[in-house]
């Protein structure tokens, strides 16, 4: 049994730089298979087509409620209903259905590795991944941060035990229990540990430092938050999040000291600038609001 699988699902945004820090550190360095899973209409020639063990395309629905409608019959749409201005309507919607496609037609090849990185196309990764010891072999790992009021809901680690499990989102979704007492902001992040809680997934989580950051390119389509900062010297690449850049790149130097600096200067160099950048703009906030006597 081969110990990891990197299962990427939804819309392959992000581009080739993005992909490229794929490959060298998470790909290369856990020697993990690749696995692809996205619509009819995203298919391309590039990187990703070329080097993926499994290629799981899907006809792209025009309205993913029709997969839903053809699949589910109970709470579902009042579920996303309750998240129309959160992402969850908009963008939730489609994730968890993929998680459903995959469980029902790839979970066989799945359960056949030891360990499944379950991740978005989008994910830049600027050191290299946790590499899973046999003492934690059971924990579901997540990255830190980027929970708002939730769990972060991007990247996740799983062990084949909990791979049905952690995919069957939907079944949660269209179940009582998912509108039952609903928090005032309902968005992917609190209805994923929602789902955590109501499955105890939740009690074999186990966080570890941030070491990717959202990208996307000037061209991407998306269905929710567009990048607004660049990355610069990185071609026609943006920044979605600039705190989870920051943590990231802080993290990496944190773990790998002065040698980070020379292997990624390039990514130092906009976290400096970046960094900088925000020290900056509380101080001319403090300026600011001195001067106006608040």
């Amino acid at each position: 049994m081969k110990k990891y699988l990197t299962v990427l699902a939804g819309n392959p945004r992000g581009g080739e730089h993005t992909w490229k820090s794929l490959y060298k550190y998470v790909i290369e360095h856990l020697d993990s298979d690749l696995a692809i899973c996205t619509g009819d209409i995203w298919v391309s020639e590039n990187s990703l087509f070329e080097k993926a063990d499994f290629k799981w395309i899907f006809e792209e629905p025009d309205n993913w409620f029709n997969y839903y409608e053809e699949n589910f019959n109970n709470n579902w749409y009042e579920f996303f209903s309750l998240g129309k201005d959160t992402g969850l309507y908009n963008s939730g919607n489609i994730h968890f259905a993929i998680k459903d496609i995959i469980l029902k037609n790839y979970i066989d090849i799945l359960e056949d590795y030891e360990f499944i990185i379950y991740t978005r196309f989008d994910q830049f990764y600027t050191d290299y991944h946790i590499d899973i010891k046999e003492n934690s072999t059971e924990n579901i790992w997540i990255p830190s941060g980027e929970n708002y009021h939730g769990i972060g809901d991007r990247h996740a680690v799983v062990p084949a035990s909990k791979i049905r499990n952690f995919l069957n989102i939907c079944e949660y979704v269209d179940s009582p229990e998912s509108i039952k007492d609903p928090p005032e902001y309902l968005n992917c992040e609190t209805a994923y540990k929602r789902f955590l809680n109501q499955t105890k997934l939740i009690e074999d989580v186990q966080r570890y430092d941030r070491k990717q950051f959202t990208s996307s390119t000037k061209t991407d389509k998306t269905n929710w938050r567009i990048g607004i900062y660049s990355l610069y010297f990185y071609k026609n690449l943006m920044i979605k999040y600039p705190d989870e850049f920051i943590d990231s790149i802080t993290n990496s130097i944190k773990t790998s000291g002065v040698s980070y600096y020379l292997r990624e200067a390039t990514l130092v160099l906009n976290y400096l600038y970046l960094t900088l950048r925000r020290r900056l703009g509380r101080i001319r906030k403090t300026t600011t609001r001195s001067y106006l006597g608040t």
